[in-house]
C-alpha cells in the first residue's frame, strides 16, 4: 500500500521563561502539545528541552495537498489579536513559528507549499517566522 503525502501545519511558540500555561491563558486555546524546559525530548532520549514549548496544529485529511489551505485552517482557530498582544508583551522572550511539515510519497502526488499575502501579513503581525521541512515517506 502506497502512503499518500501528508501536510502538518503547526504554530509553535517557545520561550525560556514563558510557560505553556501562560500562553494557553493568553490565547484562550488548548494546545495539541506542550513541553517544559528541562524535560526529556523523547522517552528514549537523553537530551532535554532547552525552552518551554506550546504547539497548536492541524493535519491534512482527504488528500489535501495545499499547505496554503491548511494554514488557513490553522489561522482560523488562532485569535490573531491575542497572539499579537502575547508577542508584544514578551517580545524578546518569545519565539513564534509557523511550521509546515510535508511527508512526501512516491505515489506521484506533489504537495503545494505556498503562502498567501494574508498569511504572510499574519506572520509579520505576530512576529513569526516560517519553517518548512520535507521528509520522504
Amino acid at each position: 500500500m502506497t502512503q499518500s503525502p501528508q501536510i502538518k501545519v503547526r504554530l509553535v511558540i517557545s520561550s525560556a521563561d514563558v510557560t505553556p500555561e501562560t500562553i494557553s491563558e493568553a490565547l484562550q486555546l488548548t494546545p495539541n502539545k506542550i513541553w517544559l524546559k528541562g524535560e526529556v525530548v523523547h522517552p528514549k532520549a537523553t537530551n532535554v528541552h532547552t525552552e518551554n514549548g506550546w504547539v497548536l496544529g492541524v493535519e491534512s485529511s482527504d488528500g489535501e495537498l495545499s499547505a496554503e489551505k491548511m494554514i488557513d485552517k490553522l489561522i482560523a482557530i488562532i485569535p490573531e489579536r491575542r497572539l499579537v498582544i502575547l508577542h508584544d508583551r514578551y517580545k524578546d522572550r518569545l519565539s513564534v513559528e509557523l511550521s509546515i511539515i510535508v511527508q512526501l510519497s512516491v505515489s506521484g502526488a506533489t504537495p503545494s507549499v505556498s503562502l498567501s499575502q494574508d498569511q504572510v501579513t499574519f506572520l509579520a503581525r505576530c512576529g513569526g517566522s516560517l519553517d518548512v521541512d520535507m521528509y520522504p515517506a
